[in-house]
């Protein structure tokens, strides 16, 4: 495996963890938005702070103007529940598409991975695929353990058993 093949694997958990969309799977619609007791978010808001950080990443490896966020707490304003059904799947969609596309900036012979993608911020695309790895992993192993404590683990297609 080479290192573009590597950083693509690691956006589906390959030989880390459960991978990202199997670890939302078959989650009910009320537990999604149901808040653990002394939890400070709900499995909608963990998943809204992904992907305002993978919709931040996907700018800037674009090249596009991405003005950073002036508070970390910009990245946790969504509402606790989705809407309703359709909400919460148009969520997992984003963040399916979202994935889809750092895969594409990981494996593209295009792009170089050494290169600066963004003015203003001293980052190189290789950086910021792994810091957007490390950051969806993170939230994600906070998913697991609200699922977990909801009762609802392991998904469908089963968990991670280490």
């Amino acid at each position: 495996m080479n290192e573009r093949q590597a950083l693509r694997a690691q956006f589906q958990g390959e030989n880390s963890h459960v991978g990202f969309l199997q670890a939302l799977e078959g989650l009910e619609l009320a537990l999604a938005g149901k808040r653990v007791p002394g939890a400070p978010h709900t499995i909608f808001q963990a998943l809204q702070h992904i992907l305002y950080w993978q919709d931040i990443t996907l700018a800037r490896l674009r090249g596009g103007p991405v003005e950073s966020p002036k508070s970390a707490a910009l990245g946790w304003q969504a509402p606790e529940a989705p809407e309703d059904r359709r909400d919460w799947e148009a969520t997992i969609a984003r963040f399916a598409e979202g994935l889809r596309a750092l895969e594409v900036f990981a494996e593209s012979p295009q792009v170089d991975l050494a290169a600066n993608p963004c003015a203003g911020r001293d980052s190189s695309v290789r950086e910021e695929l792994l810091m957007i790895q490390g950051h969806n992993s993170y939230h994600l192993g906070q998913i697991v353990l609200l699922r977990q404590m909801l009762g609802a683990w392991p998904p469908p297609k089963g968990g991670s058993t280490w």
